[in-house]
Parts: structure tokens; sequence; C-alpha cells
């Protein structure tokens, strides 16, 4: 059985579709800003760990970068509320940070709201004060914002 060529139109149409579709998902994973991932959250014996992996996208290196979080628990009342630090972030770089929640073991947390970012007070104080940032959470701790 013999198969029927391709169009010169048919095949210039296929390879349209498909160079739009690779530069699309190509975008998606590469849009500008920050992206904040909750990787990992265990319980210590003085609270819950929290490990953070970070990636700055923003095509500028950050020389602070720095978030009001607030930590809800399980019934959905404000356990606590403070500023992550997460420091420099040179552009196109991933990287991972740390931080521990006295006092609530992570069992017992419901979610983490990031409020926003903290030291904006100016401008130009950093360019994560403005920046879109994109959430996701690897735990059963629900990351939003």
């Amino acid at each position: 059985m013999k198969v029927p060529e391709l169009s010169a139109v048919a095949t210039l149409g296929c390879a349209a579709l498909f160079s739009l579709a690779a530069s699309s998902a190509m975008a998606e994973t590469t849009a500008p800003g920050i992206s904040l991932e909750l990787n990992k959250a265990e319980d210590t014996g003085g609270g819950c760990h929290l490990s953070f992996v970070m990636s700055n996208l923003t095509g500028t290196a950050l020389p602070a970068a720095a978030y009001e979080l607030v930590l809800f628990d399980d019934a959905g009342v404000i356990s606590q509320m403070s500023v992550f630090d997460f420091g420099s972030l040179p552009d196109g770089k991933t990287v991972v940070r740390q931080f521990q929640l006295p006092g609530l073991p992570c069992t017992k947390a419901g979610r983490l709201l990031i409020n926003g970012p903290a030291g904006c007070t100016e401008p130009a104080s950093s360019g994560h004060c403005t920046a879109s940032l994109t959430l996701s959470s690897r735990t059963g701790l629900d990351l939003t914002q």
C-alpha cells in the first residue's frame, strides 16, 4: 500500500503547529518571575521544618527576597506569622532554603499563605517586590497566595 505524500502546504502547516506548540510549552516552563515550591515539611522535636525550592526567572539577579508567611492550623486558625528571608537569588538559578516553625507539628498545619513580599518600602528595594510568584507544594500542606 502506497502512502500518499503530504502537500507542501500541509507539511508547512504541521511544522508551524509543532513549532507553536513547542514554543508555548517552553514559555510555560520558563515564565518570567519567581517560582516557589514547598518541597518538604517534616516534624522535628520542636515543630515543623520546611524546605523550599526557589527559582529566579526574572532575568536579573535579586540581592534579597523576603516574604511574609502565615501558617494556619488544621482548623483554619492563624498559628504563626513571620517573614522568611530567602536571601539573594542569582538570575536563572535554583536555590534551596529551609526554615523551622516552632511549636506546631506539620501534621497539625493546614496551609501556608504567602501574604506578600516583605521589605518593599521603596520601588527599587528589590525585584522580588514586583516579580510574579508561582507557587507549588509537594507536601500535604497547601501553599497559597
